[in-house]
């Protein structure tokens, strides 16, 4: 065993919210010694390979990534300008960026062609290091210092930031608990090659506690998530069948779909949690809260816990960075913010996840009457993607 390295702050997970905190951090304070923590070895992004993770960036975090020096390539991203939502019974609303006071909706990208640049503009910081190993325990070492002990090496900071997703091993070590809302369905999540080009429009059906999504990617491609019970059925369809299906629920919008890689399928819950810190402890993205994709937002929140937490921080001095005042006054101010938005998903899938035919009917009604409100549309945009 090594002995100890120490940094400012380490953050716990490779991902893009702790890529982006860490990036930010380095670009608003150079004195500052960063570690990145990561169980497993980022795998360099393959020419032409296309992530079944795919992300809706909203304009907000579009601006927020460019600040930090991240200019993202048009050829693999795809945009949205108008968003169609289609109920089950008759009900449909219309969501265009031009009821907006934004150039498009959303930008669509990949996880690993985003991860990969992240990676390479933190390359270029020479404050900024990233290691691999797997961590065995945290604890407190006295003197404002947490000390954390992998398989490899011994590393002490003065902050330690839990970016390591909803399984969270920091928010375990210090001691919070989490409160989860399992769904009972999975998404399903594929990329497809179409026959009839999107026009930057994502499309949502909601068809009896199913929920589909299309998102325009790049080119002539769309992913999708498919939110339902019966994953079992459709993870074993043959590519043929998994195509005709997708094709078939969503009204054979784009046509015949080319499923480009096999299809992925996780699980579906909420997680939320009292506060987001203890001493020299913060929580952002996955570890802080999860939401149910319907509207997007899991990225997108993260990175406002990001961009929040790395504001504060940068007002105070190295040695406070752990001090409870700053991190609960963060944790005050996203708790909020992360419950309201987490409500207002949690009550669409209440909605439409019920397969009932008096809520049926109320539910289309609403859609149809949201649809005639431009100010109700204005809202659902800035909450949508």
């Amino acid at each position: 065993m090594n002995m100890s390295s120490k940094y400012d702050i380490i953050v716990v997970g490779g991902g893009l919210v702790g890529l982006a905190f860490t990036l930010d951090m380095a670009v608003r304070n150079s004195g500052l010694k960063l570690l990145i923590l990561e169980k497993k070895t980022i795998v360099e992004l393959k020419k032409g390979s296309l992530d079944t993770r795919i992300y809706a960036i909203s304009p907000t975090n579009i601006s927020y990534l460019q600040g930090l020096g991240i200019h993202l390539d048009h050829t693999m991203v795809g945009v949205i300008d108008k968003m169609e939502v289609v109920g089950d019974c008759g009900g449909s609303i219309i969501l265009d960026k031009k009821e907006s006071y934004n150039q498009y909706l959303a930008q669509v990208v990949a996880y690993n062609y985003l991860q990969q640049m992240l990676i390479n503009k933190i390359g270029r910081y020479d404050n900024i290091e990233i290691r691999y190993d797997n961590l065995i325990e945290i604890s407190y070492l006295g003197n404002n210092k947490v000390k954390l002990q992998g398989e490899d090496n011994i590393y002490e900071s003065t902050l330690v930031v839990g970016s390591d997703g909803s399984e969270s091993f920091v928010r375990r070590s210090f001691g919070i608990q989490v409160n989860r809302y399992d769904y009972l369905q999975y998404g399903i999540v594929a990329n497809f090659e179409c026959e009839r080009y999107h026009n930057n429009v994502a499309h949502q059906w909601f068809n009896n506690g199913r929920i589909l999504a299309y998102l325009p990617l790049f080119g002539n491609f769309i992913s999708i998530v498919y939110s339902c019970r019966q994953h079992h059925e459709l993870m074993n369809l043959s590519s043929c069948d998994f195509e005709e299906c997708i094709a078939k629920n969503g009204n054979y919008k784009l046509g015949k779909l080319s499923l480009i890689e096999s299809p992925a399928a996780f699980s579906l819950s909420l997680c939320f949690v009292d506060k987001l810190w203890q001493p020299n402890m913060a929580l952002i993205g996955d570890a802080a809260h999860t939401i149910h994709p319907l509207a997007g937002q899991g990225v997108n929140i993260g990175f406002e816990d990001a961009r929040v937490l790395a504001q504060l921080l940068s007002k105070i001095k190295s040695h406070q960075l752990g001090d409870s005042a700053t991190l609960s006054y963060y944790s005050a101010n996203r708790i909020f913010k992360i419950k309201k938005m987490q409500y207002i998903c949690h009550a669409l899938h209440g909605l439409f996840g019920v397969e009932n035919i008096l809520v049926r009917d109320i539910r289309n009604h609403g859609l149809n009457l949201a649809g005639k409100s431009v100010l109700l549309k204005r809202f659902l945009i800035a909450n949508a993607v």
